[in-house]
């Protein structure tokens, strides 16, 4: 991978990355918006903690919000919620014209799925994702690395990130196989300590997978407000969470993504971590809009083009996405 690497978001998980490819002496750059936080990185350094170690170190990097105020890097990485992925490929457009290196860690259904398996037919463009399809012009599958992020991190305060569990962050490209780029990608990675990367022969079972533990308890949080305990001791939630769970994973099944994991044993694994509070319970308690789209409305476009019925999905859907206009955060991708 080359030297030059720009950090597209450096909220929580990007804040990570950024201090774990600096860790290989590569040159980092941060691009974001204008804000609490990132501005505190600007004024101040980014200051990233691990929670379980109580290491600190604060980080200089140069920052802009705008791309073109910083060097076309060899790497661009985009670490934004999925709502916000179009409007940052259109601002690192010139970027992806150069031949810039695109690696985009986000959460849910990815925009170029349905370009990679059989039951795409005529129509490749995943709307609830990426309605006009400029997502997909600007970034198809050929063009994009995909990251799976299994750790856990915080932005504590405006510019203090604190790293809280985990280390693993599988990396791939959608096509399958480990390319040269991949290869690239994981050994600038491979020096800290804080990430620990990984090559994915086929990324989108590892994003399927991962899926299969967010397309049900974060809506059900965000609805409810529970931690994941209370949902999972609850009999009446927990049996809405093994309904949406096997509704997905039979999607997945229909697509080639199958999954080995049970309901139970994915229920299982995710009780073990404790009663945290989802990231889209999160969001929901700080007034932000939710990534309501990738991991529940694709779905349900997938269940609809494969012919699963997905009723737990549809309702648990239109109940969060009622809440989202009431509270004035209905929106399209990229705005």
């Amino acid at each position: 991978m080359g030297h030059r690497i720009t950090i597209v978001g450096p909220g929580a998980v990007g804040a990570v990355l950024a201090g774990a490819f600096a860790m290989s002496d590569a040159e980092v750059s941060l691009l974001g918006r204008p804000g609490p936080h990132f501005d505190a990185i600007a004024a101040h350094g980014l200051a990233l903690r691990d929670r379980q170690t109580g290491a600190a170190h604060r980080h200089w990097f140069p920052t802009a919000y705008d791309a073109w105020r910083l060097p076309v890097p060899d790497l661009a990485v985009l670490c934004v919620k999925s709502q916000h992925l179009l409007s940052a490929a259109r601002s690192v457009r010139t970027w992806i014209e150069h031949g810039t290196d695109v690696l985009v860690v986000a959460n849910g259904v990815p925009w170029w799925l349905l370009s990679t398996v059989e039951h795409s037919a005529e129509d490749s463009v995943l709307r609830p994702v990426d309605p006009d399809g400029e997502l997909l012009d600007l970034l198809p599958a050929e063009r994009v690395m995909a990251g799976v992020a299994h750790f856990s991190s915080v932005v504590e305060s405006p510019g203090r990130v604190a790293q809280v569990s985990g280390t693993r962050l599988i990396i791939g490209d959608p096509a399958g196989g480990v390319s040269d780029r991949v290869t690239r990608c994981v050994a600038a990675l491979s020096a800290a300590g804080s990430v620990r990367p990984e090559p994915a022969a086929d990324i989108r079972r590892d994003i399927w997978e991962k899926l299969l533990g967010n397309v049900n308890l974060n809506p059900v949080s965000a609805l409810t407000g529970a931690t994941v305990l209370d949902i999972l001791d609850d009999p009446d939630t927990r049996r809405l969470c093994v309904a949406m769970f096997e509704e997905t994973a039979a999607v997945g099944a229909a697509l080639g993504l199958d999954s080995a994991m049970t309901a139970e044993e994915r229920l299982a694994v995710t009780r073990g971590l404790g009663a945290f509070r989802t990231s889209m319970l999160q969001d929901a308690d700080r007034g932000r809009p939710l990534e309501l789209d990738a991991v529940v409305g694709a779905v349900r476009e997938l269940a609809r083009r494969t012919g699963v019925p997905s009723p737990s999905l549809d309702s648990v859907h239109g109940l969060l996405a009622l809440r989202e206009r009431v509270r004035g955060h209905a929106q399209t991708p990229g705005t």
